[in-house]
């Protein structure tokens, strides 16, 4: 009971220290770029206006900046409802000051997931992934823009350390977070949630409850930001899809499409099929490591982000998960070559080709799984 509350009062203290350095600092982060839809949106539930009703948050901004209807243009915001029920306090605050707060937040985030992930490493090691890990050039350009990748960052991490060590409450927290990005998380919630099935102890069965009881929890808390929230937020991600065409996504289904003249709805088609023949190479090899926490949750990310048609860079950054796994078992120069390639490619893709250069993360995330694809293979063999 003490350590808990040590804990709260030291978490309370974080957030009090990130306040103040919000105010005070000014940190050179632009507040209109991606953070705003999730800024606009919780302003406008802090006003009356449903989460999913554009109209109304174009009217909101209209009349705040005092300019016609028709001069406004608001994103439909793509993220289920509790996301933004969580982060509401961030709309009380000017947006400069709510800006430099979601950056520290994310750095926050980040650097907890960091240390989730490398606990068993070295302590040199382990500093050096704290300064590795915001370099990632997606995490770097996540952090600068605003972006909402890091709780699922920290649910991926927090899951893996609550699965290997048997924590009931942590691992529903981690299954909650990776929802809040859910064309990446689902996939990671569903394996998981098979894991939990197929240890058939005692711990999977309590862990898989308490996630369903965290399920429904979330569920009803979706209310609070949208009272018509299970069919206006299916509406607002298909608006989405149609506003931005997929024109700057970056996947491997939409650049099979693009080759062979296709769109984006055969794309979807190829993503499935992409999901039957990734899923089944894995689960060929019955893997060992489908008995550690670590290896389920990084491969269900690396195959979430090779068949969904519908990625923009930024969603790379869920690529640090593999990739800290797999800095923590390489033992051979080969394999460091290798991971220290898929690091900085994509830089040198920016770098040459700047916003081309994107599909530079492609290469990166095939060179993860097939490192990841090799490790389990040649560990059966052995």
């Amino acid at each position: 009971m003490k350590c808990t509350l040590l804990r709260f009062l030291a978490i309370l203290a974080a957030l009090g220290i990130m306040l103040t350095i919000a105010f005070f600092v000014h940190l050179p982060l632009p507040p209109y770029l991606d953070f705003q839809v999730l800024y606009l949106a919780n302003q406008g539930i802090l006003q009356g206006i449903p989460l999913y009703d554009r109209a109304g948050q174009a009217q909101m901004i209209a009349a705040g900046a005092g300019v016609s209807v028709d001069r406004v243009f608001v994103l439909p915001f793509p993220y289920p409802p509790w996301y933004a029920v969580v982060t509401l306090p961030l709309a009380l605050l000017p947006i400069e000051v709510a800006a430099r707060m979601w950056f520290l937040l994310n750095i926050a985030m980040l650097l907890v997931s960091v240390w989730l992930l490398t606990e068993n490493w070295e302590p040199r090691k382990r500093l050096y992934s704290f300064i590795a890990a915001p370099l990632f050039l997606p995490v770097f350009g996540a952090l600068f823009v605003g972006q909402y990748v890091f709780p699922t960052i920290l649910g991926m991490a927090l899951l893996i350390y609550a699965l290997r060590y048997q924590r009931v409450k942590l691992t529903a927290l981690g299954m909650a977070l990776v929802t809040f990005k859910p064309h990446v998380g689902v996939l990671v919630l569903l394996t998981s949630l098979a894991y939990l099935l197929l240890r058939r102890d005692g711990f999977g069965r309590r862990a898989f409850w308490a996630t369903a009881l965290t399920g429904i929890s979330l569920f009803a808390i979706g209310f609070l930001g949208d009272n018509q929230w299970p069919v206006a937020y299916l509406r607002s991600l298909f608006a989405f899809r149609d506003v931005s065409e997929c024109k700057l996504c970056v996947s491997l289904p939409m650049m099979i499409a693009n080759l062979v003249g296709l769109g984006f709805d055969q794309a979807m088609l190829i993503a499935g099929v992409l999901l039957l023949a990734l899923s089944g190479l894995f689960l060929r090899t019955r893997p060992r490591e489908w008995k550690d926490a670590g290896w389920v949750v990084a491969a269900s990310t690396i195959v979430a982000l090779l068949v969904n048609p519908y990625l923009q860079n930024y969603d790379f950054a869920f690529l640090i998960t593999p990739f800290f796994l797999l800095a923590g078992t390489s033992r051979s120069r080969l394999e460091w070559l290798w991971l220290g390639l898929a690091f900085i490619v994509p830089w040198l893709g920016l770098g040459l080709f700047e916003r081309a250069g994107n599909h530079s993360l492609l290469f990166s995330t095939l060179v993860l799984a097939a490192m990841m694809y090799r490790l389990d293979a040649c560990n059966n063999a052995a």
